[in-house]
């Protein structure tokens, strides 16, 4: 008995270890950088950076509770916001320039435009994966690859800027000093966060992700699931777009480049399996604030860029050292319960 509460607590502390390096960063920061780093200016910043890779986690991590990865969101990024940028903008007459459709559509018809791209997406990633039994990871990464030759065939390679105030009002307004983009993206980690440990869909991502065949076996259709997680991804893939749009009001197809493993090694840092079956937005929520906050104390200490790259890179071998830990103590607590069902028999 005092076996299994020991192994309780260890289970407990590397399910939530996440928090406990985010402080230990943050103070780590706090005393190297001094005042700039606790301003509440920076403090806005740190949210605000957090905000776009937060909403590509929150995808990243319902793909990854299917038991699968999705590497297309950056380029599913990188379309729609030049396809967005091509939808409203004057056409131009530099030879060799980005070109613009010369339509100069409302804000209000581009953006379901941009999302209904990232669903679609989405659709036929989950349907090449699901009906046609392609590996994951193979398909996701070579639409990353399609989607931003196409963003990259649009723009002619260009920059294009010049996005209306009203389109830029999820990525660039604040209300009473506060980000939009941060009010939005901690509202949908609430309501995802919700929906997965309280929804029916919830508990069929799960399901799926922990064992497939046994999931069908009790009424799930896995093919259906993660279709939708797919279509999820999409779907915030091409939000964040628009908040990052928004904010730079400047595209480019190499827009997101990078954030893939990114929002991996936020999800599974933050306990989100890369078995899947097991994790929350919530954790992963943890991951993405210790990313931001990492990028922004580095980068307040002018530390060399190549440096950065070395530390994401261990952030991300931290990730999975601490997922191993996790199904090597897993098995023990499960051995340690297996005695119990003699009692339920005597009941």
């Amino acid at each position: 008995m005092n076996n299994l509460k020991k192994i309780d607590w260890m289970k407990l502390l590397l399910d939530n270890f996440i928090w406990l390096i985010v402080a230990v960063v943050y103070l780590y920061f706090l005393s190297n950088v001094g005042g700039k780093f606790t301003t509440l200016s920076n403090q806005v910043n740190i949210l605000s950076h957090a905000s776009v890779l937060g909403i590509l986690v929150i995808g990243q991590a319902i793909v990854l509770l299917t038991g699968n990865f999705d590497l297309s969101a950056e380029g599913v990024l990188s379309l729609t916001t030049i396809f967005a940028m091509w939808l409203m903008l004057e056409p131009r007459t530099d030879a060799g320039g980005a070109q613009a459709s010369g339509w100069m559509l409302h804000p209000l018809i581009v953006i379901p435009i941009m999302l209904m791209i990232g669903i679609l997406s989405g659709l036929i990633i989950g349907s090449l994966i699901t009906r046609l039994r392609m590996n994951n990871f193979i398909v996701t990464l070579a639409m990353q690859l399609v989607l931003r030759g196409i963003a990259l065939i649009i723009s002619n390679g260009q920059i294009m800027t010049g996005s209306p105030t009203l389109f830029n009002w999820l990525g660039g307004e604040r209300i009473k000093g506060f980000p939009v983009s941060v009010i939005v993206t901690l509202t949908m980690y609430l309501v995802v966060n919700y929906l997965l440990n309280q929804s029916k869909f919830g508990r069929e991502l799960r399901a799926v992700g922990a064992n497939r065949d046994a999931a069908q076996a009790s009424g799930f259709d896995p093919k259906k699931i993660i279709t939708f997680a797919y279509m999820i991804s999409g779907f915030m893939a091409a939000f964040a777009g628009w908040m990052l749009l928004g904010r730079l009001e400047t595209s480019i197809s190499t827009l997101g480049q990078g954030m893939t493993l990114e929002t991996v090694a936020a999800s599974v840092i933050g306990g989100v399996s890369l078995k899947g079956g097991l994790g929350s937005v919530g954790g992963a929520f943890a991951g993405v604030m210790l990313l931001s906050v990492i990028d922004n104390g580095l980068n307040l200490m002018t530390v060399d860029p190549f440096w950065v790259q070395g530390i994401r890179g261990m952030i991300i071998l931290l990730a999975l050292l601490i997922e191993a830990q996790k199904f090597r103590y897993k098995p023990k607590v499960i051995h340690e319960n297996d005695d119990k069902p003699s009692e339920k028999v005597k009941a």
